[in-house]
């Protein structure tokens, strides 16, 4: 129960905060609407949307209500600042109304065709806002499969991609797809990121580009300028292949429709990928799509049909030793009888961002013990390098105690368990 009041209490913080935000803009601009205010309010409509689906009973109905004045509120800004774009939202709605038992839009049905869901913020092809395409094709990663530890199975399951992706010709014959599409799941820390980029870097020995966005920078536009973003990312992967694209924090950018209170511009947004992601899928060109979620259970069922499911665990004993010694081996040695193992077995609960925290609490307790023993930064130096002074099991032990791993207990379980329902409803299918 506390967990569940200190998420709600966060999220309601953030929320009036976005819209104290949006209330300062529109003052400031003397009262007339602009479009930073209504990228505050956009952000505010997410967080209550969250929020209703976390509730129940009257909380629930509250919430859902705020999403609704938020919803108008967003509208009647649109209506002053861009009146062709809401004539198009009061069109769409009217669609809406007429045709409920219409197909889904990633099924490629009719309303595909058009790329715009009812009652949705529909994007626009034509002038306004133009990406910045070029920032989204990034240099090679520097790590690879070699700088991951552990995830063996993972990394065998995508070298198999890789080795997959060279065979082109073979495929054409046998009539296979060649798009590649991958959803990592897992909670936060459990290192998706580092692992795509691995992956990436592995692929781009092959001459492969790479894509890649984030779902903040995404939701962060304007409306209808998210839409735009997406569109324009899969025509670009289209145009570039082979090439990687990746997303992260794709649970923003392709959320459930089947949510109740689902903001508009969000149920917009995720139209606009489902239609993009069948751009390239109909391609039928070189191309891995990766997503990455801590969420799964807030993304469109349409797009997970879609994708290989691939979950991401904590890093296992070896990865924790791999780690530490990545951290330590070249710069603080260890006291005769403390070991790289004997670190590994005593986090079992981290993950790479608590072994992160862990380690630079050490160093910085190593630095001041140095800097008490030794009169000079030179000496001090010295003595790392010829072992005078060495990282103790006591020093560590003292470091863990003021640097406990954040909780994940909720968030392991919610994905153990949307994990299983998924996974029956696919048997039951």
């Amino acid at each position: 129960m506390d967990s569940y009041i200190e998420k709600m209490q966060a999220r309601e913080n953030l929320c009036l905060a976005y819209m104290k935000k949006a209330d300062d803009i529109l003052l400031a601009n003397g009262n007339l609407p602009s479009k930073e205010e209504c990228i505050y309010l956009q952000k505010a409509a997410s967080l209550r949307y969250e929020m209703a689906q976390m509730s129940v009973g009257e909380e629930r109905l509250y919430q859902q209500r705020k999403v609704q004045e938020l919803n108008q509120r967003i509208k009647n800004i649109v209506r002053v600042i861009n009146p062709e774009r809401f004539k198009e939202i009061q069109e769409n709605e009217a669609r809406a109304k007429a045709d409920k038992n219409g197909k889904d839009p990633a099924s490629g049905g009719n309303r595909a065709t058009g790329g715009n869901s009812p009652g949705s913020f529909a994007p626009r092809q034509q002038g306004g806002f133009e990406p910045q395409v070029e920032n989204w094709f990034k240099e090679a990663p520097k790590h690879s499969f070699d700088d991951v530890s552990g995830m063996g199975e993972l990394k065998e399951q995508l070298r198999e991609c890789i080795a997959d992706s060279q065979l082109n010709r073979l495929k054409d014959f046998l009539k296979m797809k060649k798009l590649h599409s991958y959803f990592f799941i897992g909670p936060p820390g459990c290192g998706k990121t580092y692992i795509i980029e691995a992956f990436a870097h592995e692929l781009m020995d092959k001459n492969y580009k790479y894509l890649s966005l984030a779902g903040s920078d995404i939701l962060s536009r304007f409306v209808g300028e998210a839409e735009k973003i997406i569109t324009r990312l899969f025509e670009e992967a289209e145009k570039n292949a082979p090439c990687i694209v990746f997303i992260d924090e794709v649970d923003g950018v392709c959320k459930n429709r089947s949510q109740p209170m689902l903001p508009e511009y969000a149920a917009s947004l995720t139209t606009a990928f489902l239609t993009g992601y069948n751009r390239i899928n109909n391609s039928d060109l070189p191309i891995v799509f990766i997503g990455a979620t801590n969420y799964p259970n807030q993304v469109d069922n349409a797009m997970l049909d879609r994708v290989e499911l691939v979950r991401v665990p904590f890093p296992d004993t070896e990865a924790r030793m791999f780690s530490f010694e990545k951290h330590f081996s070249s710069v603080i040695p260890l006291e005769e009888g403390f070991s790289f193992r004997d670190m590994a077995d005593c986090t079992d609960t981290y993950n790479y961002r608590d072994i992160q925290r862990l380690v630079s609490r050490i160093k910085a307790m190593a630095l001041k013990e140095l800097m008490q023993a030794y009169k000079s930064e030179d000496q001090a130096l010295e003595a790392l390098k010829d072992g005078s002074y060495r990282l103790t099991r006591a020093l560590f032990s003292r470091a863990q105690e003021n640097c406990l791993p954040t909780p994940k207990e909720d968030i392991i379980r919610e994905l153990d368990e949307w994990e299983e329902k998924f996974k029956r409803n696919i048997d039951e299918a």
